[in-house]
């Protein structure tokens, strides 16, 4: 029978004004085996001057890497949710996340569908969130293991998790 490894997701330490290093440091103390870090694109003022979780993907990936090795810790995925249902935002930013994934040891990048978009039906919503799984959309030479799972949500209906490979 396989193993289940338990996880934190670093959102638990939002309110707590601390840095990215911190949550690792936290979730270890509690004594969980898996951490998902939250990322994001440019820069953040409180990101910056650590006093709070997230993480760039602009900062190096070994921070990450580092951090979590440091702590005896192992990274499940990343939190690098975008608005699939935008494409035009969405493709290039998970791009990075799985570039930013594949460099730091993440073996997954978490997103969601993003929320609804008045101009379009939810069947052309869920073609929107199948353009980016394309492979066209995968940055050439990343492994298609990163780019596995899209979390499906709507306020209408009870979360889910859609596995997806290429």
């Amino acid at each position: 029978m396989g193993k289940i490894g338990i996880g934190l997701n670093l959102e638990a330490v939002r309110t707590s004004h601390k840095s990215f290093e911190w949550g690792v440091q936290f979730a270890k103390e509690l004594g969980y085996e898996y951490i998902e870090p939250m990322v994001h694109w440019g820069r953040e003022l409180l990101s910056e001057a650590r006093y709070f979780h997230s993480v760039s993907m602009l900062d190096d990936p070994f921070r990450v890497r580092d951090a979590v090795e440091a702590a005896g810790l192992k990274l499940s995925a990343l939190s690098s949710h975008s608005q699939l249902s935008k494409p035009e935002i969405a493709v290039e930013y998970l791009k990075q996340a799985a570039r930013f994934a594949k460099e730091c040891g993440a073996p997954i990048i978490n997103t969601h569908e993003g929320h609804k978009q008045t101009w379009t039906t939810e069947e052309e919503d869920f073609v929107l969130t199948r353009l980016w799984k394309r492979r066209k959309s995968r940055p050439a030479g990343e492994s298609k293991s990163v780019w596995k799972r899209t979390r499906r949500t709507r306020s209408s209906r009870t979360s889910t998790n859609e596995s997806s490979t290429w």
